[in-house]
């Protein structure tokens, strides 16, 4: 039996959603992981700023902190921008940092009016 090409879009489509929960199920699981690895490690206090160690563990799982929020963010972002723009945009959170998902949340409320992503 052949299968047209718009029921397996449409199937990919179903499929999508759920391949992306998982892929931030395993995000948020994997990061969840390091910072209880990193808790019993080092723990956070108190503060040991003058221990190479302690201070280098704490940056890595910062920097990974600061990954996992923007790759959801970022979800967001191509998910109401598309891929052309909201690519652009989640490249610039994740290269050159915090500002520009702030310029992002500014362009959204001056165009949009709302941070709102759909009804409810």
């Amino acid at each position: 039996r052949k299968v047209s090409t718009s029921s397996r879009s449409r199937g990919h489509m179903r499929a999508a959603p759920k391949r992306l929960a998982a892929f931030y199920s395993v995000l948020g699981v994997s990061f969840i992981a390091l910072l209880l690895r990193t808790l019993l490690a080092q723990p956070l206090l108190p503060f040991r700023l003058d221990d190479a160690e302690w201070s280098s563990t704490w940056l890595l799982t910062t920097v990974a902190d600061y990954y996992v929020s923007t790759l959801c963010l970022c979800g967001v972002i191509v998910a109401t921008d598309g891929w052309r723009v909201g690519g652009l945009w989640a490249a610039l959170c994740c290269v050159l940092g915090s500002a520009f998902a702030c310029l992002w949340v500014v362009r959204r409320l001056l165009q949009r009016g709302t941070l709102r992503l759909a009804g409810s």
